[in-house]
């Protein structure tokens, strides 16, 4: 599934929180580790002197790094890179010029309006990367205070084909990593009308939307999910899923959005954005294109 798992570092201690994750998913997958840095050219004014120095720099931050993993994993399945270019952009390409990677990235623990301003290298990156883009919040810990483990995964349908072809995927991980899988559907309880019909609409909508979830569960353990619950939420979906992802410790929400291509690509769906924004935990945002 993961052949790779790209991580991108900025000599930063905040990208540097994700590569204990990035370790444990090598070793679950048997996956290559690769490292990349981007000295950032957004001027053609800035002297090559300047470039060429901060290159030299990069590289020999990643050599600390790369040498500690080779260590550990053998050198052919470390890799390291010093890039030039727009970051987000030499990511995606850096990403998608292999087959079955992952991109792991770490945010910022913004909050308020800041964490509604989805502007950053990461942000950029998982708007338009073709493949996975597994994002970790600044602030996303266990409850022993610990970095987060991926113990659940939380996978929210819509009854849409597009959120449903997330599943295989999803099933694939759950099996690899023994994790437990939690779907989620959640609907607005807001229906014109009067307050008892309102009421009754609610009902039907409700034990509509259970019925179908109940159904998707039972469904995946039949095909060998060995740990599979499921949740009706009652409210607005993004912020639903985002409460439930924090009531939910060690948990990762995955989240399946349009393959699209050119500018489109840039486009992710309201309530994906939303849970993406918002999150406080860990989100995998996977184009689906039909390949596991």
């Amino acid at each position: 599934m993961f052949k790779r798992v790209l991580v991108p570092l900025d000599k930063s201690a905040l990208s540097e929180r994700v590569l204990p994750i990035a370790k444990s998913l090598a070793h679950s997958f048997g996956s290559r580790i690769d490292l990349i840095n981007v000295v950032p050219t957004i001027s053609e004014d800035i002297p090559e002197e300047f470039i060429a120095q901060a290159s030299e720099e990069a590289e020999a931050y990643l050599k600390g790094i790369h040498d500690a993993l080779s260590a550990e994993f053998g050198p052919e399945r470390i890799g390291s890179s010093v890039q030039r270019g727009y970051p987000a952009s030499v990511i995606i390409e850096q990403a998608e010029s292999q087959e079955d990677s992952l991109v792991l990235m770490s945010t910022h623990g913004y909050t308020g309006v800041q964490r509604l301003l989805l502007g950053s290298i990461a942000g950029k990156v998982v708007q338009a990367a073709a493949t996975p883009v597994l994002l970790v919040p600044a602030d996303a810990k266990n409850p022993q205070g610990d970095l987060v483990e991926f113990k659940r995964l939380i996978v929210p349908l819509d009854g849409s084909e597009l959120a449903e072809s997330i599943l295989p995927y999803v099933t694939a991980l759950c099996k690899t990593l023994g994790m437990e899988l939690i779907l989620v559907r959640s609907y607005s309880p807001h229906f014109p009308g009067s307050s008892i019909r309102k009421r009754e609409i609610s009902k039907i909508v409700h034990d509509s939307a259970e019925a179908y979830i109940k159904e998707k569960a039972a469904q995946l353990k039949k095909q060998g999910v060995d740990k599979v619950l499921y949740k009706v939420l009652e409210g607005a979906p993004a912020q639903e899923i985002v409460d439930f992802a924090i009531e939910t410790p060690n948990s990762v929400t995955a989240l399946c959005t349009h393959g699209r291509h050119g500018i489109s690509r840039w486009m992710l769906g309201s309530v994906t954005n939303g849970v993406i924004q918002c999150s406080e935990e860990p989100v995998l945002v996977i184009r689906c294109v039909g390949r596991v």
